[in-house]
């Protein structure tokens, strides 16, 4: 009887346990969104404002003999070197920076798992990839819609 009772006792902290990672997961979802939200606000705004800052010399290229394609291309590579730096950058500060925090909680922490969460971290690059690509690529196609001839005279 006692050992019925033993499990039970162990179930009940394994569901109690399961609620509290659940609580867990959904503060660090209400605090993580607005942080989310503005850095991609920010992204976004500073690749749209440099793409269509270059106008002229879109332009220039275009007048060149450039096509349409090839200005694409460009700058479809060129967001691509600006998520990859990003994501490299936020890679390295995010290790040194758990690194320093796993150094610091490690002995008040015996037998605790340390797990990432590689589904989110991988939601989250693919989101400013996304980003990337689209602060990038919009104002340049709205760019190139501009005759070139008049792009280069502002």
């Amino acid at each position: 009887m006692l050992l019925c009772g033993n499990a039970v006792s162990q179930q009940t902290a394994a569901a109690r346990d399961a609620l509290q990672q659940e609580s867990n997961d959904v503060g660090m979802r209400i605090l993580m969104t607005p942080l989310i939200v503005c850095a991609a606000l920010g992204i976004l705004n500073t690749l749209l404002l440099a793409t269509r800052q270059r106008r002229q010399e879109f332009a220039a290229l275009r007048l060149a003999g450039s096509t349409r394609g090839q200005m694409l291309r460009m700058l479809g590579w060129e967001s691509v070197v600006v998520v990859l730096s990003g994501l490299l950058t936020a890679g390295v500060v995010m290790v040194v920076f758990l690194a320093g925090l796993s150094a610091r909680i490690a002995p008040h922490l015996t037998g605790v798992p340390a797990v990432l969460p590689w589904g989110a971290l991988a939601q989250v690059a693919a989101g400013w990839a996304g980003l990337g690509m689209l602060g990038v690529l919009a104002p340049g196609v709205l760019v190139l819609c501009v005759n070139p001839a008049r792009a280069v005279e502002q």
